[in-house]
């Protein structure tokens, strides 16, 4: 063959090659097929009626966008790892398009997986009625604190946070009025301590349902990260590490790094002084729970007990308001722990801190395969779409265990109790199984049921915490081999 003709040979197939890509690009730009990943807000087989008005809003979006198909995902069940699902599409560019993923690990994909969204919260959302928040920038429909503490550490915003998960004190208003006790009167630890004792005095019924087990989780751990939380607020910040702090959160939780670092460094010691007040808060709470709290095996055996009258309050999630609703045979309300004074501990910055946050079904991101697609314009329209009030309040309500936060929506008379605990500042310290490593938890659980028995005193209690903490750190350095962990 001619050197012409192999030169015609090779421009043809440039040629070939530049119109297949064309089309491709002009096909997926044609591409109208949304998928949707709405984790519990599409759950046909749990929550059939939450996912039959999903469907129909999704509905409701094709109808008034003629050859728009969306295709929602079903939620993946228990039993299957959600991260291992998505990590095997992402490698594919096969995720669904919208997609539910934790804002913790979200936010550390980052870009490689998600479309960031600034630019698009700082645009109207349409879908939004004029004069509501959000109509004329989006991210004005979410409140300033989900904002804050779902941003990224690259400064991105990589998912819309709608509805947030929280704890709470469900409480029995015809025990506290026998009582005579008003919870808009806790002014401090030692007040919300010493009512729940006068309701055991005056009605039989014990002050508040929490419980402690042996090897596993209790929502004891949520005081104990609270009383931890308290007696060291006041030098949070010298315990922060520089490369993690972030100027739009000026408090945050600590990760398991910064614990270790304090530890190692002196600067957290179970042995100091305050530590003492941290002991008095944890015998305070075991002081109101029931006889037989270190035998309760579940947080679920608690309903019953609080549906028989035999507790004050119990402390327990906005996931189990429709299981009150259903069940409590009195009327009930939703309060919270009060904040702390300096009386209650000298470290105290005069605040309650919350456990929950926005680990819940309604973080949404897009996926950057979307706009690889050509689909980014319109996914980010259906975001916009679900997002708004009118859509995402009746499927909050529907599902009933988030509290939702897009301004407009009706949280309902029950959740709107917890409205005021998902404003208050995070814990500074996460549960024992996860303020250093796994294996910190039983031993920390162990030294505090020996305290709580009358085991141990306070110096032994403290000296095990402080060698419990100390080997934890250790076992991190060990593991993760930091650059400022000591020589070994």
């Amino acid at each position: 063959m001619s050197k012409n003709k192999v030169l015609k040979y090779s421009l043809l197939l440039v040629v070939v090659m530049m119109l297949v890509s064309s089309l491709s690009v002009s096909l997926a730009q044609d591409d109208k097929t949304l998928t949707v990943y709405l984790n519990q807000y599409y759950d046909p087989a749990q929550n059939p009626d939450t996912a039959k008005l999903s469907q129909d809003i999704a509905q409701k979006y094709m109808d008034a966008h003629p050859g728009v198909t969306i295709k929602l995902v079903e939620n993946l069940p228990a039993s299957q790892d959600a991260e291992a699902f998505l990590a095997a599409r992402m490698a594919a560019d096969q995720s669904p398009d919208i997609m539910w993923q934790q804002f913790g690990t979200r936010n550390v994909r980052g870009k490689t997986w998600w479309v960031p969204l600034n630019d698009y919260l700082d645009k109207p959302n349409p879908y939004i009625a004029e004069g509501t928040p959000g109509h004329d920038k989006w991210s004005d429909s979410l409140p300033d604190y989900v904002l804050a503490q779902t941003r990224a550490a690259d400064g991105n915003w990589y998912q819309v946070s709608l509805d947030w998960v929280e704890t709470g004190l469900y409480y029995n208003k015809d025990l506290f009025k026998q009582a005579g006790i008003d919870p808009k009167n806790w002014t401090s630890w030692g007040k919300f301590i010493g009512d729940l004792k006068t309701l055991k005095e005056k009605t039989g019924a014990d002050g508040l349902g929490a419980y402690v087990k042996q090897g596993d989780w209790s929502n004891w751990f949520w005081a104990d990260d609270l009383f931890l939380t308290v007696t060291w607020s006041d030098i949070a910040k010298d315990i922060y590490m520089e490369k993690y702090n972030d100027a739009n959160r000026p408090w945050r939780q600590l990760n398991p790094e910064e614990v270790a670092k304090a530890i190692l460094d002196g600067k957290l010691n179970a042995t100091d002084p305050r530590m003492e007040n941290y002991l008095k808060l944890s015998k305070d709470f075991v002081s109101v729970l029931p006889a037989d709290y270190n035998g309760i095996a579940s947080l679920d055996d608690l309903d019953k007990v609080f549906f028989s009258g035999q507790l004050g309050a119990y402390w327990t999630g906005t996931w189990k308001n429709k299981t009150i609703a259903d069940a409590a045979p009195f009327e009930y309300g939703v309060t919270y722990i009060p904040g702390f004074t300096k009386e209650d501990a000298p470290g105290a910055q005069g605040t309650a801190y919350r456990v929950g946050g926005p680990s819940s079904a309604g973080q949404y991101g897009i996926a950057q395969s979307a706009a690889k697609n050509g689909k980014l314009d319109l996914a980010v329209d259906f975001l916009q779409y679900i997002s708004a009030p009118q859509n995402f309040g009746p499927m909050a309500t529907s599902l009933g265990g988030f509290l939702p936060l897009v301004k407009g929506t009706d949280a309902g008379p029950v959740m709107s109790g917890f409205e005021d605990v998902a404003k208050l500042p995070e814990r500074m310290f996460n549960d024992p199984d996860n303020r250093l490593d796994l294996a910190a938890r039983d031993p920390w659980i162990n030294a505090m049921q020996a305290f709580f028995l009358g085991q141990t005193d306070d110096a032994t209690t403290l000296t095990a915490l402080q060698g419990i903490w100390m080997d934890g750190a250790k076992r991190l350095c060990a593991d993760q081999k930091y650059d400022w962990c000591p020589a070994s």
